[in-house]
Formats: structure tokens, C-alpha cells, sequence
């Protein structure tokens, strides 16, 4: 490890091992929408807030804990083919030191897969498991497909229906419907605190999120990408010779949107952005100038700019 690396210990060591699991889960579930056909996620929702007192975001729709144990994310992704309708998945992140600890992990994620329904549909899930041994680094996964997937239509009206609307528990196809709007509108909360967009994140968020999110204004910047201009923040770290820029961004159409009222007007950005990136090679090095950029089809954009010292 680098001397910078030497430096985190304690108990920064383990919220660091923590993120990192749960960043390797997610990207395994991102290569397993795609093989499966299935699309790309365009953000992971914490499963612990969307469950708040057994409410997606403090809506009125229940996503019902059928089991005493539940998955950590609902991953929601745009259907390919089909306009404004999602698809909902689950995901449970495990992490281990020891190879022999992976398989129990699994076997006990698997059962927590089935820990949610939506409506009366129990979601195809994901469990992982990331191996951090001395030898090297891999991971384990189990996946829950079985049988036909379906898709939910979230239209701007679904989204744009107050944060704490109401909805009768007998009609479950409705109720689905519902909980994919209330889906939708807090992924788009969640890209605006990404970018740190406080305007549009008070815009989106649902009354649940806003109450347990606290922001302070932080200085905002425009920047250039592959995939066009992002708006967003920028840190810079330095480690000896060596200095790391770190950019959260988001699409400067998707942000400008997002700041507004319209969820038709987000959508139509969010589906010209995703079309951009299907057709760009954005994701991996940049070798001319040491940059790695990332993207979702949701408008996010995150890259690192690594510069050595002579």
C-alpha cells in the first residue's frame, strides 16, 4: 500500500472497507442488469429509508417487509425499449476477509433477498459477496431470476403526485404502479445531492428523505467531460508528489431540469443523456490526461484526475 494508504486505520478503515463492498456490489449489479437484458440501474435506493415505518419515502404506498430480514438497495432502471416504464430489482452486500466465509455469507443474503415485496411481486435479487483476502480480491454472487419480470409505467404525473399521497392497500397493481413513481422521484433527489443541487434536491425529495438530510450550500462548478458539460462540485487531494481531483457531476441538461418543476422535462434529458452514453466510450482511462470517468444513464457523472509530481 502507498504511505497514503498506510494512513487509514481504525475506524475510518472500516467505513472505508463498508463503502468500497457496497461500490462492488453495485457495479456487479450493474453487469448483471445488462446480461440479463434488463438494462442498467440508474441509481441503488437505500432499502433502511425506503422502508421507513413501512413506507417507500414516506408514502403512502407500502414496499411490505415480508420477512424479518431485508435486502440493503432497490435498484430501479429505465425498461429497455419502453418509454417511461422501470424496473425494480433488490440487492444484499456482503463482505469477507476469508474465502471459506463467503458461501454462509451468501446463503444468509439470499434469505434477506426475499425480505421485500413490491406490491405482491417479490423482486429478482442479487446477493454479493467481495472477498478482501492477502492473496487478492474477488467476489461471490447468487442471483434470484426466475420466471417472467415486470415492468412498471412511471409517468411525470406518478412523480409529480405530493410527498405524502395515499393509496387504498386492496388495489396492488396500483399500488406497484405508485411505488415506482415514488421511486423515481427519489433517485432524482438522490442525483441532485450527488451533484449537490440543494434546489432541486428540496424539489424531489420525498418529506421522509428531506427530514433525515441535512445539507450545507457547497461551492458549485461547471466542468467539461466526454459526454459533455457536468455541473457539480470539485475536490483535490494532495499524497506526497502526487495530487487526486475528485468531480461529482451531473449533466448540466439533467441539472437544469431537475432545478425546475417539470417531470416531463426531466425525463426527456434523462433520455437524451442516456442515449449519449450508449452511443460514447466514456467508461475507463483517459491516458493522455490520467482521468477515469464513470456515468450512469441517470445524468450522473463522477471522474478522477490522478497528477504526479517530477
Amino acid at each position: 500500500m502507498s504511505e497514503a494508504g498506510r494512513r487509514v486505520t481504525g475506524n475510518l478503515r472500516r467505513v472505508a472497507s463498508e463503502e468500497m463492498g457496497i461500490a462492488f456490489g453495485v457495479a456487479l449489479a450493474r453487469r448483471w442488469f445488462m446480461h440479463t437484458g434488463a438494462g442498467a440501474p440508474s441509481v441503488a435506493v437505500d432499502v433502511d429509508v425506503a422502508l421507513d415505518d413501512g413506507r417507500i419515502f414516506g408514502a403512502g404506498a407500502p414496499v411490505r417487509r415480508v420477512a424479518g430480514r431485508r435486502p440493503d438497495y432497490v435498484l430501479v432502471a429505465p425498461a429497455p425499449g419502453s418509454r417511461n416504464r422501470y424496473r425494480f430489482r433488490v440487492l444484499e452486500c456482503k463482505g469477507t476477509k476469508s474465502p471459506g466465509y463467503a458461501e454462509p455469507q451468501l446463503a444468509s443474503a439470499v434469505e434477506q433477498l426475499d425480505g421485500v415485496a413490491i406490491g405482491k411481486w417479490v423482486p429478482h435479487g442479487l446477493a454479493t459477496s467481495i472477498i478482501t483476502s492477502e492473496a487478492e480480491t474477488c467476489y461471490r454472487a447468487v442471483d434470484t431470476i426466475e420466471g417472467t419480470e415486470p415492468s412498471y409505467e412511471v409517468t411525470p404525473e406518478m412523480i409529480e403526485q405530493p410527498r405524502d399521497f395515499r393509496l387504498e392497500a386492496e388495489r396492488p397493481e396500483v399500488l406497484a404502479a405508485e411505488i415506482a413513481g415514488a421511486s423515481v422521484r427519489a433517485s432524482w433527489a438522490m442525483l441532485a445531492d450527488f451533484g449537490s443541487n440543494l434546489e432541486a434536491l428540496r424539489n424531489w425529495a420525498p418529506e421522509t428523505m428531506l427530514g433525515r438530510t441535512n445539507r450545507r450550500p457547497r461551492v458549485r462548478t461547471t466542468f467539461d467531460t466526454p459526454l459533455g458539460t457536468a455541473n457539480g462540485t470539485s475536490i483535490t487531494f494532495g499524497f506526497d508528489r502526487e495530487r487526486l481531483t475528485v468531480r461529482y457531476g451531473v449533466d448540466a441538461s439533467v441539472d437544469d431540469r431537475l432545478a425546475g418543476e417539470s417531470a416531463e422535462a426531466v425525463l426527456e434529458a434523462q433520455r437524451t443523456f442516456a442515449g449519449r452514453l450508449g452511443e460514447s466510450e466514456v467508461q475507463g482511462w483517459a491516458p493522455e490526461s490520467q482521468t477515469v470517468y464513470s456515468a450512469t444513464a441517470g445524468g450522473s457523472i463522477f471522474s478522477l484526475t490522478l497528477e504526479r509530481g517530477r
